[in-house]
């Protein structure tokens, strides 16, 4: 069975189920905004690179002495 929209049978007026949504709305507290998506680098796009970068220098740091 295919399913529509619901049926309100007591709406036969246009303007008059227009008013009643509004004023449905009215009564409705706005959904609350959700936040912006924080990404775990920050928002700086060359973050991922320059962590790369500075976990390779400290690996140099570490691991160099031990191969002289």
């Amino acid at each position: 069975m295919a399913k529509g929209p619901k049926h309100e049978p007591e709406v036969t007026d246009l303007a008059r189920y227009r008013k009643a949504k509004a004023e449905e709305a009215k009564r409705k507290p706005p959904k609350p905004p959700k936040p912006p998506r924080q990404s775990f680098l920050g928002s700086n796009p060359r973050a991922g690179l320059i962590l790369a970068v500075v976990v390779v220098v400290l690996l140099a740091l570490w691991l160099g002495p031990r191969f002289l």
